[in-house]
């Protein structure tokens, strides 16, 4: 996986059907797992074209993303958070 100042970060496999809550909606995603990530996740074009999804940024300097459940039509919207420590990590030996 590139990240936007061209590293590479090798994929260390994929998981496949990985159940995401957001609100009320589950979405089953497939998940690439990079060790390191400056990220919890990210989210790229196959999930905003899945889900449709609008972001809207008001002049307060906060963001919404509004999504759509592919399948039922059901629409949920969330705030975003600016990026700082990130929010969960496992720690797995071996893995």
């Amino acid at each position: 996986m590139q990240s936007a100042n061209g590293v590479v970060d090798p994929s260390l496999g994929l998981a496949r059907n990985v159940p995401f809550q957001v609100g009320e909606l589950t979405f089953y995603l497939q998940v690439h797992v990079i060790r390191q990530a400056a990220y919890d996740i990210l989210l790229g074009r196959p999930f905003d074209v899945l889900t449709e999804s609008l972001v809207k940024n008001f002049r307060n300097e906060t963001q919404t993303l509004t999504i759509t459940c592919p399948n039922t039509k059901e629409q949920v919207t969330v705030p975003t958070h600016a990026r700082g420590k990130p929010k969960y990590r496992m720690n797995r030996s071996g893995f």
